[in-house]
This record gives C-alpha cells, sequence and structure tokens, in this order.
C-alpha cells in the first residue's frame, strides 16, 4: 500500500488546527463576503458615471432616485463590509488563539516525552524561537493572512470575471501585468537556492538568538574572567552571520522582486494605450467612454487584494519554515513503551550488559555494564569525570534508550514500565538544583501535588530548610526569584524536601553537595540519612569521604565498571580507586605558604 505522502505549509497547518477548521473555514467565507461588500462602491460609482455620460448624450436631466438608490446601495455594501470584517477577525482570532494554545501544550507535552538528547543538540535560543516566534507566527498567519488570501483570491477573480463580461478585449490587458508579476513571483519562490537561503536566515537567527540568551546568563561568569569582550566578538560574528544570510537572500531575489514590483499594479498604464485604441475605432464612443471609465476605476480597487495576494504567498515560505520546525519537535522519536505497562512494587536494581551512546557512531558513554543493587542498600557511584557515572543514573530513569542490554527494577524491564509510573517510583536530586518562579511550597509539591502544607512542613524540617523558610515575611508562600533568593546549598535542601515528601523507594543523588559550603554541606548530609532510610540510594560523588560507609562501591571509568565492593575491599583491590581515595586525602590537606615556606 502506498503510503501517505506527508503535508506541508497551510494544508500541514489546516490539519493541526483538527476541530478549528469549521471556525476558520466561516472566518474565510466572511471575509470573502466582507471584501466583495468593499467593491460595491466601484460598481457605484461606474454606475454614476453611466447614468451621466448617457443623460448628456442624450440631452435629458438625471433623476435624483437613481443617485438615491446608488448612494444607499453604497452605504448597505460598507455596514456589511464592516459587519462581515467584525465577524470574520472574531472567528479566525478566537480560532489562532485556541490553536496556539492546543499546541503549545502539545508540543510542551511532546517536550517532556522525547530524550533529553534533543534539548543537548538544542540552544535555549532556538528553543526559545520555536516555542514562542514561529508558533506566534502562526497565530499572525491564521487570524489575519489566511483570511486575507481567501479575499485576495476570491475578490480579484471575481471582479476579473465581471471585467470579461462587461468588455473581454480590456480584461484581457488588464491581467497582462497581473500574469507577468504572477509568473516573476512564482520564479523566484519556485528556486531551490532561493528556499535555502530563507532556511539558512532562519537557522542563523536561532544561532545568534541562542547566543544573546547564553551571553545574558554568563555575563557574571565573564566579568569576573574578563571575558566580556571574547563573548561580545561571538555574538557580534553570530550576528554578522544573520546579516550576510539577510544580505545574501536579498541580492539573490534582488532582480525578480525587482521585476515584480515594476510590472504589479500597472493595469493603468496597459489600459489607457488599449482604451485609446478602441475609442480611435469605436461605433459607439459614449457606451466604450463608460467601459473605459469602469476599467480605470475597478482595475485601481484591485491593486490592495492582488498586493495582499502576493505579499502572502511571499510570507507563506515563513508559515511553510515555521511549520516544518515545529513537526520535526512533534516527530521527535520518543522513548518507548515495550508491553502494556507492568506494575513495579521492589526497589532492587540490576544493569544486564547495557550499552549506550548519546549520538550514532559516537564512541558509546556505557560499555556492557552489568551489576545488581540491593533493595534498601546505599551505593556509591565514583570514577573520574565523564567517565559515565551520571549516564548510568539518566539511563535508569529511562532518559534515554539503551543500544543493548536492560535496566531491571523488581525484575522488571523499565521499558516495559509506563514513564509516569517509573519516576513515582524513583525520586532524583540533580547537581544543578532548579526551582520554579513559583511559591516555596508549590516547588516542595512539584512531585506530590496532594501534599498537604503539614506534609509539606515536615519535609522541610527533615531536609533541615524549614527554619530558614519560616524566617521569611511569607513563609512556605514566597515566590521563589522574585520575593527571595537562595544560595546553592539552600537550593539543595529545597529539592531534597521535595524527594523527601516525594517518598519513593529509590533515590538518586546526583553530586548533590557539589556547590554547597560547609556548613550547608552538613545539614545537606543529614538530611540525606533521613531521607535514605529504608531507601535503595544511589549517591554519585566525588568526595569520597562521605561513601566509604557505603554497602556498595561501584567504580565506572570510560564507560565501564572497574570493579565494585565495599571501601576497605576496593582499597586493596582496585588500584583506580585506591588513586582517588589518596588525591581525596591530599586535596583536603592541602595549605598555603608564605614565601618563607611557612604554612599559614
Amino acid at each position: 500500500m502506498k503510503e501517505a505522502k506527508k503535508k506541508q505549509g497551510t494544508a500541514r497547518l489546516m490539519e493541526l488546527a483538527g476541530a478549528k477548521k469549521g471556525r476558520m473555514t466561516a472566518a474565510c467565507v466572511l471575509s470573502v463576503l466582507s471584501s466583495a461588500c468593499r467593491m460595491v462602491p466601484y460598481f457605484a460609482i461606474y454606475r454614476i458615471l453611466q447614468l451621466i455620460v448617457l443623460h448628456y448624450s442624450e440631452g435629458t436631466a438625471l433623476a435624483a432616485q437613481d443617485f438615491y438608490i446608488l448612494a444607499g446601495a453604497s452605504a448597505i455594501g460598507a455596514i456589511c463590509y464592516g459587519i462581515c470584517g467584525y465577524c470574520s477577525s472574531q472567528l479566525s482570532h478566537g480560532a489562532a488563539y485556541d490553536i496556539l494554545y492546543e499546541l503549545r501544550i502539545k508540543m510542551m507535552s511532546k517536550m517532556g516525552r522525547i530524550s533529553p538528547g534533543y534539548y543537548a543538540g538544542s540552544t535555549q535560543g532556538a528553543l526559545k524561537k520555536l516555542l514562542m516566534e514561529d508558533v506566534e507566527q502562526l497565530e499572525v498567519f491564521i487570524a489575519h493572512s489566511l483570511c486575507e488570501i481567501a479575499a485576495a483570491v476570491t475578490v480579484p477573480v471575481f471582479t476579473i470575471i465581471v471585467l470579461f463580461i462587461t468588455d473581454w478585449r480590456l480584461a484581457l490587458v488588464s491581467l497582462i501585468p497581473i500574469v507577468l508579476s504572477m509568473l516573476i513571483l512564482s520564479a523566484a519562490l519556485m528556486k531551490k537556492d532561493g528556499a535555502a537561503l530563507q532556511k539558512k536566515m532562519a537557522d542563523t537567527k536561532a544561532v545568534m538568538e541562542g547566543t544573546i540568551v547564553e551571553y545574558i546568563h554568563g555575563m557574571p561568569v565573564l566579568k569576573i574572567f574578563g571575558r566580556t569582550s571574547a563573548a561580545f566578538s561571538r555574538f557580534e560574528n553570530d550576528n554578522t552571520a544573520f546579516a550576510e544570510a539577510v544580505r545574501e537572500t536579498a541580492y539573490y531575489n534582488a532582480n525578480g522582486m525587482g521585476l515584480y514590483y515594476a510590472f504589479f499594479g500597472a493595469q493603468v498604464l496597459f489600459l489607457l494605450p488599449a482604451s485609446a485604441l478602441i475609442l480611435a475605432n469605436t461605433a459607439n464612443f459614449a457606451a466604450d467612454v463608460i467601459t473605459v471609465l469602469f476599467f480605470l476605476v475597478v482595475c485601481a480597487g484591485m491593486k490592495e487584494p492582488l498586493e495582499n495576494m502576493m505579499n502572502l504567498a511571499i510570507d507563506g515560505t515563513k508559515i511553510n519554515q515555521a511549520v516544518a520546525r515545529i513537526d520535526d519537535l512533534l516527530e521527535q522519536p520518543e522513548i518507548q513503551l515495550k508491553g502494556e505497562g507492568k506494575q513495579i512494587t521492589g526497589s532492587d536494581i540490576e544493569f544486564n550488559d547495557v550499552t549506550f551512546s548519546y549520538a550514532e557512531n559516537d564512541e558509546p558513554a556505557i560499555k556492557n555494564m552489568s551489576f545488581k543493587l540491593e533493595a534498601g542498600t546505599l551505593n556509591a557511584l565514583v570514577g573520574p569525570s565523564g567517565g559515565g557515572k551520571s549516564t548510568a543514573a539518566k539511563l535508569l530513569m529511562h532518559f534515554y534508550e539503551p543500544e543493548s542490554g536492560c535496566i531491571k527494577i523488581d525484575g522488571t524491564d523499565i521499558r516495559e514500565v509506563r514513564w509516569n509510573e517509573l519516576v513515582k517510583h524513583i525520586a532524583y536530586v540533580f547537581q544543578d538544583s532548579f526551582l520554579f518562579n513559583d511559591t516555596i511550597a508549590n516547588n516542595i509539591k512539584l512531585g506530590s501535588e496532594d501534599a498537604t502544607a503539614e506534609q509539606v512542613r515536615n519535609a522541610a524540617k527533615a531536609a533541615n530548610i524549614a527554619e530558614l523558610i519560616e524566617s521569611l515575611p511569607k513563609g512556605y508562600e514566597t515566590i521563589v526569584g522574585e520575593e527571595t533568593n537562595f544560595s546553592g546549598g539552600e537550593m539543595q535542601r529545597i529539592a531534597i524536601a521535595r524527594a523527601i515528601l516525594k517518598d519513593a523507594p529509590i533515590v538518586v543523588l546526583d553530586e548533590a553537595t557539589a556547590y554547597a559550603d560547609a556548613e550547608s554541606e552538613a545539614k545537606i548530609q543529614e538530611a540525606f540519612s533521613r531521607l535514605s532510610k529504608g531507601k535503595t540510594v544511589i549517591m554519585i560523588a566525588h568526595r569520597l569521604k562521605s561513601i566509604e560507609n557505603a554497602d556498595s562501591i561501584l567504580v565506572i571509568n570510560d564507560g565501564q565498571l572497574v570493579s565494585s565492593g565495599k571501601h576497605t575491599e576496593l582499597m586493596e583491590s582496585c588500584p583506580l580507586y585506591r588513586e582517588m581515595v589518596n588525591a581525596n586525602d591530599r586535596r583536603d590537606c592541602w595549605t598555603m605558604r608564605e614565601r618563607g615556606g611557612e604554612a599559614v
């Protein structure tokens, strides 16, 4: 069976609109009617001219009633134009905002189901452009451009039919500049190089915006290290690349667009010599003068809808690219569930010959890794930076799909467990804890939305952060980022309170004390001890003193499990672990000396 061709551009946009297509269609019909009503005064003017010429040639007086009827028709046309235009705008804007809302929800939902590797390859600026600018472009297109396109196409077609009925010779002449301009524009838009340049403009803009976001976020670090000029140079280079792409596109389209604007709206230029020729050889001068005047008036009124149609055709390429980028996100592969979705009750963990690479053809970040962690034990993952410790923890969370092997919890392959069930079973305290611009209470309740205020307070107390929170004027209702800011150690304790409240049977601590001072670290360690009671804990650590009493220590290097066991066992059997412990000891007892050699 032949596979259905994937829809693109406006067709794909209508597909994304779903149930809103009816409102969009009604808005387009009303827009057409509004534009048709707008043409009524032009035909009224034609009829008035006709009456003037006919009565003048016959030497009779004009009837006032005829003018009243034409004036009334113009007034009715103007009223209908306003009503139809207003109703069209209401329907199109309502549909646009509903579509944008549903599309953003759909995109955000999709972003929660795809591999985090997608974000590793995308800058904040590119994602911001996708979720904001590209989606907003669709709002402009749906709320305004789509209805204008419908009117811009149907009204000129209707007008051209009337012109052919009136005089086919002048109608053909009036079509010459329209056909020429359309051919020129179509040739310019259909060039592959032109489409490639439009894409280049969009891509360089995304890179530039990503650099701007990064530049702003990293300003304190740049100032400290005196690298503001170097970072600005990078922004300048990205900005120059975008400007160059714009310039290149403009020069590429210069000849075609110059010809397009030269012919567009030049109907009068073609009509004047044709009209002079007809009037010079006519047998009924009065009737033909009226026809010529009618063509001059109506063709002048056609310029605006035709101009809208042409400009919208040009802007259509931007819409096509925006829809393509949205589809690129929506078509990202999701982490798949195998089977109907099993339940897990225990908390023992098993890696069985797991291999994983972040990108195709890359060196594996995890290579044939196998180990088993018993339920209710404290386990540490240690090893050199970049060895694969955090990757192993993220694989346990099913952030990524292993290339081979499997990971089991309670004897069940995590690929057979629904995502929402798996995340209920695991609490993860990241190295860089993130707090949302929301109340402290809501930040703690992130994984337990139904928790009571008392449960939130108890979790904060267990995490050694309650005293600080309750000292704030609004306490747990304080807005993070607006009414208060927290240090790295304080943010970690709020993250630990979040994990305590979640009460998951498996806890992963990823270098959770990395940015804490000595006092905060002591409080965090105390909170860890409360968090880990009765849990299966995986602690990723570089400070080896903190994990010497672990039930099991796994030494990981270059994506492979080098050795495992208790601290005393590894000190005897694993040279790498012994070397790391010695390095930690040397680090902990370092001193500063004066020039004379005395320690200070």
